[in-house]
């Protein structure tokens, strides 16, 4: 049976800014909330720039991350980088799929995702994640009621569920999961480089037609449709919190010619970058007067 009632669902959200500390800590918890899910509703594939926890309170929910195919039951978590392609929804033989969530980020979290090799076995089964509910019920309610040294709080809790997963998993040794995930949190760590398959494979101690293969095997995309995504996500963030201009949040994100980033942007999102930026509430800024530079920041 649901743990709450499916009549009156409440989807919260919870979203936290990162401050002037957060680089400070090696975990950071940028969203989190509550989902109730039910076989009518459509599944998930939206790829954001941050890693996603899933702790599941009650049903069963289906998840698809590559060709396989995981089923959450209660009490398991399950880790997908979202920047990945993937798919996750209530679980057709299921009434309904109830589960709390972190969206997270951080190079820490990046380096135990590969060493645990996630992007291969996605969900970790109840029997080892005993603990896992009431640290993630925290930190949402964390999010939402803000406390003080906000981000200290949240790499706490995001650091205890790390140690239950892996002390579930342990450390497993190397695959082409580990190899494929240096490239991506190479390009992670510099989406404005001119970022080619050579320079990757030179990383990855492959070949550039091998990493090629094994990339796409692993993600089911190229390097650089990956990379191409992973800077529109990051595109999306600038010119929802900043006041950057088109033109410098295009140089942020590896595009020397506004243009490009502008087609590339319209083609990935479905929207200019301006309109994309209108509709989340944010003034465009005034072009600058002739003569003016756009720098870096």
């Amino acid at each position: 049976m649901p743990d709450k009632d499916p009549d009156n669902r409440d989807n919260a959200i919870f979203f936290q800014t990162p401050g002037r500390h957060a680089a400070a800590y090696p975990y950071r918890i940028l969203v989190g909330g509550h989902t109730y899910f039910t076989p009518a509703d459509p599944p998930v594939a939206r790829r954001f720039h941050h890693q996603t926890l899933i702790c599941t309170l009650s049903g069963l929910g289906e998840i698809r991350v590559g060709g396989a195919v995981s089923t959450a039951a209660p009490g398991s978590v399950a880790w997908l980088d979202t920047a990945l392609a993937y798919r996750h929804g209530c679980h057709p033989q299921a009434r309904h799929w109830h589960y709390v969530w972190l969206g997270c980020e951080g190079a820490a979290l990046e380096r135990v995702f590969h060493l645990l090799q996630v992007g291969r076995a996605p969900l970790f089964e109840p029997g080892g994640t005993a603990g896992a509910r009431p640290l993630f019920e925290a930190a949402v309610e964390a999010l939402r009621t803000r406390p003080a040294a906000a981000e200290a709080v949240s790499n706490a809790f995001v650091a205890q569920i790390v140690a239950l997963l892996a002390a579930q998993r342990g450390e497993e040794g190397e695959d082409d999961g580990d190899r494929i995930g240096l490239a991506i949190q190479a390009m992670r760590a510099d989406l404005a480089r001119g970022w080619s398959v050579e320079a990757l494979a030179s990383i990855t101690d492959l070949s550039p037609s091998q990493l090629h293969r094994r990339f796409r095997r692993l993600t089911g995309t190229t390097p650089m449709d990956w990379l191409r995504h992973e800077r529109m996500n990051h595109a999306k963030g600038l010119l929802t919190r900043t006041a950057e201009k088109v033109a410098a949040v295009a140089l942020a994100c590896g595009y020397a010619d506004p243009y490009h980033f502008s087609r590339d942007f319209s083609r990935t999102v479905g929207i200019a970058p301006s309109a994309f930026r209108e509709g989340h509430g944010l003034p465009v800024p005034a072009k600058p007067a002739a003569g003016n530079a756009i720098g870096r920041r």
